[in-house]
């Protein structure tokens, strides 16, 4: 469904039941580990200023929830006044309260911005600090320090700022401090496959540390890892989605794939345009880019040779739409299979269309993650290896429990759709003491520091629960920094 499209039917159903006193909203695309879904809010446009109704979900299947009564209208005027009266409170910006967040956690201490400086937009802020940096003399460098944090909340600069950084810090003689800056920066290159700076962050490391420390250096195995996959594809049987692909069938997709060039910075597919075609990438990048939830791009991840993308063409049922804009960032090449005869092939081969619908909720999962507000803080790397937890998607045909009480648990969840009821003890017969719903975690602390469960999770009949295996995912925090355990941490 197109976002016209959306907007069309949901301004046609609220104006037959409220006629022209609710109008709509903030129309946005939200990634949830069951699909995308559309979220809409309705407002009671008054003189006074909007009064929000509920936000109103539509989701892959084009179902509507909630449906909206009178008493709605009612309840969300009631609201209104209660909150208009509480008009005067002030609270601290979010932007300044994520640069101070940045300041402690990065430089180790809360810094003050000057009052002058503290209304400053991004571009004024960037100006005032080259002109900081260009002086050189240390007062102005040290200024620069306790300014540059407030640019770290631009995600499209955030790796060029930690660079920045971790050259200021080299001048004023902070060498481990200047290493932490740039294995950020190196990380932040490297989610994005930005090879030319990734190589200047290794450039940069190289002469901080010396040719006997670099090769030990995560900046070093960041550079290594991302050239290795650039490897091109040998043929099109070695993409792990097609291993289950027989003689025969090779036969079929040999004749139907066709290969196609793209130059640097074309685009493939559109997000939300018609998915006739899956894509096989034989050599270069290609970039995933998503919908916020604000209405601006933004590229989450790249994929690499042996990746496949365009699985909706084959697995949705009823016209379906790409699910992310798909952008070559390097001079790439892709093989392109007609939908039909991968889909015939899938009629046949179970293990095909298996591997195929894996790698949908995958990557249904890792948009959710690129997404989610504690999640989305982790690098494309951190969320890779947490992906590589998952044990296994179920969805239970019956009440089945998957966490014990009193138990260190073995798994850790991730509710897709349906619930988890959570009871106190063993008692399964009384009222649960909580229900979790979709695109939301439990059990991750447990399984990470082996805490018995004081909770017995069970998974509701219809829901789909994905599993993490608790023991890699304590694998995952020894190897991590502490910043990803207390990520980590925080799920659920």
């Amino acid at each position: 469904m197109t976002r016209e499209q959306l907007v069309t039917a949901v301004a046609g159903y609220l104006r037959g039941l409220f006629g022209s006193a609710v109008e709509l909203r903030d129309v946005r695309l939200e990634r949830r580990v069951a699909g995308s879904t559309w979220v809409v809010t309705a407002v009671i446009a008054a003189s006074s200023g909007d009064i929000t109704v509920a936000d109103l979900e539509v989701d892959e299947q084009g179902i509507l929830t909630p449906a909206l009564s009178t008493d709605d209208l009612v309840d969300a005027v009631r609201r209104w006044t209660l909150e208009s009266s509480r008009a005067g409170d002030t609270r601290p910006s979010a932007v300044l309260a994520t640069v101070d967040l940045f300041r402690e956690s990065l430089l180790g201490e809360p810094r003050k911005v000057e009052a002058e400086i503290a209304s400053a937009s991004d571009d004024e802020l960037r100006a005032h600090t080259k002109g900081l940096l260009a002086r050189g003399d240390e007062q102005s460098l040290r200024d620069a320090r306790d300014l540059m944090p407030r640019l770290l909340v631009d995600p499209e600069l955030r790796a060029e700022t930690l660079l920045t950084m971790a050259e200021l810090e080299r001048r004023l003689g902070e060498r481990k401090l200047a290493l932490g800056y740039l294995e950020a920066a190196a990380r932040e290159f490297a989610d994005r496959f930005d090879l030319d700076m990734l190589e200047r962050c290794a450039a940069a490391c190289l002469e901080l540390v010396g040719k006997q420390a670099y090769p030990e250096t995560s900046v070093h195995g960041l550079l290594e890892r991302s050239l290795a996959r650039l490897r091109p594809l040998p043929t099109l049987w070695d993409a792990p989605s097609l291993a289950a692909v027989t003689v025969e069938q090779r036969t079929w997709l040999d004749a139907a794939a066709v290969r196609r060039t793209l130059a640097p910075g074309e685009i493939l597919v559109r997000e939300g345009d018609p998915s006739r075609s899956v894509y096989i990438i034989r050599s270069g990048v290609l970039a995933v880019v998503l919908e916020t939830p604000g209405g601006a791009p933004r590229r989450v991840r790249c994929c690499f040779p042996g990746g496949l993308l365009g699985e909706s063409s084959v697995l949705s049922t009823e016209d379906p739409r790409c699910t992310a804009t798909l952008r070559a960032e390097r001079l790439s090449e892709v093989w392109v299979i007609d939908a039909g005869v991968l889909g015939a092939i899938m009629s046949h081969n179970e293990a095909v269309r298996d591997r195929i619908a894996a790698t949908k909720q995958i990557h249904r999962i890792d948009s959710f993650f690129s997404m989610h507000e504690t999640m989305g803080q982790l690098d494309v790397q951190v969320r890779d290896e947490m992906l590589g937890c998952i044990k296994r998607i179920l969805t239970f045909d019956e009440d089945t429990v998957v966490v014990p009480a009193g138990e260190v648990p073995a798994v850790a969840c991730l509710v897709a759709r349906g619930e988890l009821a959570l009871h106190s003890g063993w008692d399964l017969s009384a009222t649960p003491a909580a229900t979790i719903g979709p695109d939301t975690f439990f059990g991750v602390r447990d399984a990470l520091h082996q805490i018995p469960s004081g909770l017995t999770a069970v998974a509701t009949k219809d829901s789909t629960v994905a599993l993490f295996d608790a023991g890699r995912l304590r694998a995952l925090g020894e190897r991590s920094p502490d910043h990803v355990v207390a990520v980590l941490e925080r799920l659920g």
